[in-house]
């Protein structure tokens, strides 16, 4: 069973301490949200637990092999991570873009065998993409080339994501589409990480939440059980007005 799974880990930037023993798993099955003010240390906790930033302490292992010691096509086979900043070196199509998530198997842009095409080709039904397929990418809005991120991610045909801020920029509707293609992914047996700032979107469509705060988790568990009022003011600062899975933010503490 793939998984992802941090023990104890702490990242150090110099004197700063960037995440303080922080422990989680995530398994197919699960839309996990990660949650915290800015600076609380989540893009760190993403990235040591992939093996990409050097840990202090700790460990984390994917699939059960250190992160640390995968190489860049082990873990892309493992988990498909979509960072906060996702620049395009130069201009491509759709088509060529999407194909960049079959880098794992060996494949490239106009060299693909019939698995990889096939693969490109499901991610980008999946994200609605038939008519942009010849567009160049640098021409697209953001909500589209969100889109586009996200299929290069599922043509990889990882078993997990690990996206950060994945609807960052865009307008409600384009969050709901971002949002509704991860949560199909899990329903299809992935398992999905991502980072949020909108605890209501978060709130709507996590099985679980991860709270930090301080470079710390500070909270683990379903919206029904870890979202409140009390958690909106310890984490954000604010006064909130928690009713199920709807969140009313009146203003500053």
């Amino acid at each position: 069973m793939a998984d992802l799974i941090a023990r104890n880990l702490s990242v150090e930037a110099g004197k700063a301490t960037l995440v303080r023993d922080a422990s989680f798993r995530l398994a197919r099955g699960e839309l996990v949200a990660l949650l915290g003010p800015n600076g609380a240390g989540k893009t760190s906790l993403l990235r040591a637990s992939l093996g990409l930033e050097k840990r202090a302490s700790g460990d984390a292992l994917l699939d059960g092999t250190d992160s640390e010691k995968l190489s860049p096509m082990q873990r892309a086979r493992r988990v498909a991570y979509l960072p906060q900043q996702r620049p395009l070196a130069w201009p491509n199509t759709v088509r060529d873009v999407v194909a960049l998530g079959r880098f794992a198997y060996g494949a490239a842009p106009g060299r693909l065998s019939a698995e990889d095409a096939d693969a490109v080709e499901r991610a980008i039904k999946l994200c609605d993409l038939g008519s942009f397929v010849d567009r160049q990418a640098d021409t697209l809005s953001g909500g589209e080339l969100a889109r586009v991120h996200c299929a290069r991610a599922f043509a990889a045909g990882a078993p997990l994501l690990i996206a950060d801020e994945p609807v960052a920029a865009l307008d409600p509707r384009h969050q709901f589409r971002i949002m509704d293609m991860i949560r199909g992914f899990v329903d299809e047996g992935g398992g999905a990480l991502v980072v949020l700032h909108d605890i209501a979107l978060a709130a709507r469509y996590a099985d679980r939440m991860i709270w930090m705060k301080d470079a710390q988790i500070v909270a683990d568990g379903p919206p029904a059980e870890t979202l409140s009022e009390e958690r909106m003011a310890d984490i954000y600062g604010v006064r909130a007005k928690v009713s199920g899975n709807s969140v009313e933010i009146e203003g500053a503490i």
